[in-house]
């Protein structure tokens, strides 16, 4: 009988060792190869960055441009009124633009010119006349120089046959010139000058003709003449 009791006993020790290592390789903890990239994460650069508010936020607000609305100015207007403290009348009349004025109290004159824009009219004329004044309710209330003084004043619209006049003629060889001026309570004022020299020329009614050395002068109203004043 042959002797395999050895082999035997060898054979289940090999099995035995191979067993334990399968057992050895199934309970050791798995293991892999780091790269460093692998842990190294993304940093986003605005995790470093200073949190800042919302544009919307910090951005001011853009001033609203400021908008200045011109002042109502009319088209056609005449104002008559008396000069505080100088018992003289004042009359202004404006068409599309344009102005004049004419101050008097019987014994001086005076003609301005200029322009009506923004609710304003500025006026001067011969020597140191000047005349500014604003137009507002229906009114042209403002300040009239003249003589080296100055007067306020306050004239309201008014409507034909008040309103301001004017004549120019030649008469005997002479040159006429004349202004009128009406108001609607009946108060009236005028001068004539024949060459540079005042007239004694009685003031005409309201549409009718001026009467110098014997010749009809016709008084014209400030649409006939303002285009050549």
């Amino acid at each position: 009988m042959t002797r395999l009791g050895p082999v035997y006993t060898l054979a289940a020790g090999a099995v035995m060792a191979v067993a334990l290592g399968v057992a050895s390789a199934t309970t050791s903890p798995a293991t892999r190869t780091v790269n460093a990239q692998d842990d190294a994460r993304p940093v986003d650069a605005q995790d470093d960055a200073p949190a800042t508010p919302a544009r919307a936020a910090t951005e001011a607000s853009p001033t609203p441009e400021v908008v200045k609305t011109a002042r109502p100015t009319p088209a056609k207007a005449d104002y008559a009124g008396r000069v505080t403290g100088n018992g003289g009348l004042i009359a202004v009349s404006v068409r599309n633009g344009k102005a004049v004025g004419y101050f008097c109290d019987g014994r001086i004159e005076a003609w301005m010119k200029g322009r009506a824009a923004d609710g304003k009219v500025t006026l001067s004329g011969r020597g140191d006349a000047s005349l500014t004044a604003r137009l507002s309710g229906g009114v042209a209330a403002g300040t009239l120089g003249f003589g080296g003084r100055k007067w306020s004043f306050k004239a309201p619209t008014v409507k034909k046959p008040s309103g301001l006049y004017r004549a120019t003629a030649l008469v005997r060889g002479a040159d006429v010139r004349a202004g009128w001026i009406y108001l609607d309570d009946g108060t009236r004022v005028g001068l004539t000058l024949v060459g540079d020299e005042v007239a004694d020329v009685p003031i005409p009614e309201p549409g009718e003709n001026a009467v110098v050395d014997g010749v009809e002068v016709d008084p014209r109203d400030v649409d006939e003449f303002i285009e050549e004043f």
